[in-house]
């Protein structure tokens, strides 16, 4: 009877301490999870990729995955680019604009060339852009740290095929650009031709028009991009962050939808 009243008490000290540790780890991530949602931090992903490239497609699937979550302060943005247009399909999103600003990442990075997939987090990071588990842990640190740099797109607006975007910014790096691209949301494509011939994609969050100017700290500034008239608004949001000019690294953005 003594070892059964002993064994008894052993196993509810037993019980009690496991409670006691699954309360603490719980205590523990709800800390951790206010954390990672801090409002202030912002995440600015650049995906380079191509149509034209058999190993974009798992890469494209993950940035995908960013659009439609389409939480405020995370911003995935596809810039296509173009020198893999030579092997068989020409990507309709691409440009050499955007290759261009690839090799710019590329001598940040001081890296010997460029690749694609590569995603680019907050001009800080470089990765294979199908690396997802890196990227969520990336994602998972940039997004609570906080910056005193501001941005705010006061109105985008249509007049006749032109889209006026007007905005201020602030940042204490008097070194910094304001970049500013319009993105549509969303395309299909059947691609013909080339390493992905036969597949049918759906593209996000892609970078049709892209522009930058340097920094003035002006209570408002102007940009405009072209807009055709068969463009519906809907299908299009234009995207602000501030950039430094020497090393790369996005301190703010954010996007919106296009008025009429």
């Amino acid at each position: 009877m003594k070892k059964l009243i002993s064994s008894i008490v052993i196993l509810f000290a037993v019980t009690m301490m496991v409670f006691s540790i699954y309360g603490l780890a719980q205590s523990n991530s709800k800390t951790n999870t206010i954390i990672k949602t801090d409002p202030n931090g912002i995440v600015i992903l650049e995906l380079f990729t191509s149509q034209g490239c058999s190993s974009c497609p798992p890469a494209d699937v993950i940035l995908s995955k960013y659009a439609l979550d389409n939480r405020p302060n995370i911003i995935p943005l596809a810039f296509h680019v173009d020198y893999w247009n030579h092997i068989g399909w020409k990507d309709p999103f691409s440009k050499a604009q955007y290759s261009d600003r690839q090799r710019e990442y590329a001598e940040v990075f001081n890296s010997s060339g460029v690749y694609t997939p590569q995603l680019v987090i907050n001009g800080k990071y470089e990765l294979v852009g199908s690396n997802e588990k890196k990227i969520a842990e990336i994602v998972s640190e940039e997004i609570t740290i906080h910056s005193n740099a501001s941005i705010k797109i006061i109105s985008n607006t249509l007049q006749g095929d032109q889209l006026l975007v007007k905005f201020n910014a602030f940042d204490e790096i008097k070194t910094s650009k304001i970049n500013l691209a319009l993105v549509k949301k969303k395309e299909f494509t059947k691609i013909k031709r080339g390493e992905n011939n036969g597949l049918e994609q759906t593209s996000y969050n892609i970078v049709y028009d892209f522009k930058s100017i340097a920094l003035n700290n002006a209570k408002e500034n102007e940009m405009t991009f072209k807009f055709l008239s068969n463009w519906k608004t809907e299908d299009f949001i234009v995207v602000a962050y501030i950039q430094n000019k020497s090393n790369g690294i996005i301190s703010t953005a954010i996007k919106s939808e296009i008025n009429f």
